[in-house]
């Protein structure tokens, strides 16, 4: 039976592999976007980093409340690396102090219990995410990192 550490745990992982990929970002690469209209990889870092918080928000009871992924004018890989690790923190303080079991309402509404909402929000959505920010950086010419200690292509055939 999965425990609430166990749990905590689990994101813990999730942002650690999340962390990883962002720390390839560059300058350079904040503004790149594979199409008008899509998240820039700036943009999806900082969207990964707030959208973190929407868990904490409903977990607490509190209003939702994203927190954007608008980059600043002056904004650096650095800066977005900050955000991610800041927000990592904060959730992972914040979720042992939850009461996992209550029901609470998600983004929609839906009345669910607080770890399913923990579970969709902080590791389905992050792991979503996490793989774009992969394909965008192979789109720049950044090898992202194997998830696994091991990529695709150096599985044995």
């Amino acid at each position: 039976m999965l425990t609430k550490t166990d749990l905590i745990a689990a994101i813990g992982r999730v942002h650690a592999n999340t962390y990883e990929v962002v720390a390839l970002l560059r300058n350079e690469h904040l503004e790149w976007r594979p199409r008008p209209g899509e998240f820039s990889a700036g943009e999806l870092a900082l969207h990964i980093a707030n959208a973190r918080l929407l868990p904490l928000d409903a977990v607490r009871g509190q209003p939702l409340k994203y927190r954007g992924h608008a980059m600043r004018t002056d904004e650096t890989a650095a800066h977005v690396r900050q955000t991610v690790l800041r927000t990592g923190k904060k959730t992972i303080a914040s979720l042992h102090e939850a009461d996992l079991e209550a029901v609470v309402a998600n983004v929609r509404g839906l009345e669910l219990p607080a770890w399913r909402i923990v579970m969709n929000g902080l590791i389905e959505h992050e792991v979503h995410h996490r793989s774009q920010l992969c394909e965008y950086l192979s789109a720049l010419g950044v090898k992202p990192p194997a998830l696994f200690g091991v990529h695709v292509e150096e599985l044995p055939r």
